[in-house]
């Protein structure tokens, strides 16, 4: 699992209720997700993909406008 600064992990053992946040970017050796001091899996929080516009052209623009709308 690559690790990226700035990243927050979460205990999914709600009794404990652990976070941290990465200040060093690398790798776990043995991969998959780490975990917390309590012995339980961390996980990221879930967020919401979100469109974001790279090319300036209105067309473009227009179309994932339309594409947005019809997805809400």
């Amino acid at each position: 699992m690559r690790f990226k600064e700035g990243q927050v992990w979460r205990c999914l053992n709600d009794a404990c209720g652990a976070q941290l946040t990465v200040t060093a970017s690398g790798e776990l050796d043995e991969g998959g997700n780490p975990r917390c001091c309590c012995g339980s899996l961390m996980k990221m929080p879930y967020e919401q993909p979100r469109i974001r516009f790279s090319d300036d052209s209105q067309e473009v623009r227009k179309l994932l406008q339309q594409l947005a709308a019809a997805l809400d």
